[in-house]
């Protein structure tokens, strides 16, 4: 069962409608894992300090048995930060 936490240090009033079940439904894809299996956590209001400054931004912890390795990590990481960028309307650098 794939688990995933998301920390950020934007406010949850600044969060958008829906974001758990769009994570869940990327990294489902992504990862190839099923939906049904999906836990997503979502964090707002963490203090986090990142690039020397504390700008929004945010952390996605994700575990999965099986599907992560040198070979495949890249292939995962456009898609996941593309969504990351959408829904927390951050800059491609954080």
């Amino acid at each position: 069962m794939p688990l995933c936490y998301l920390y950020t240090n934007k406010k949850e009033s600044e969060l958008k409608d829906g974001i758990e079940s769009r994570i869940a439904n990327v990294v489902a894809e992504v990862l190839g894992k099923p939906l049904e299996r999906m836990i997503v956590t979502v964090v707002p209001n963490v203090r986090m300090f990142r690039q020397g400054n504390t700008e929004p931004t945010c952390t996605l912890e994700i575990s999965a048995v099986g599907v992560f390795d040198a070979e495949r990590n890249s292939t995962y990481s456009p898609t996941i930060k593309k969504l990351l960028q959408d829904e927390l309307d951050l800059p491609a650098e954080r």
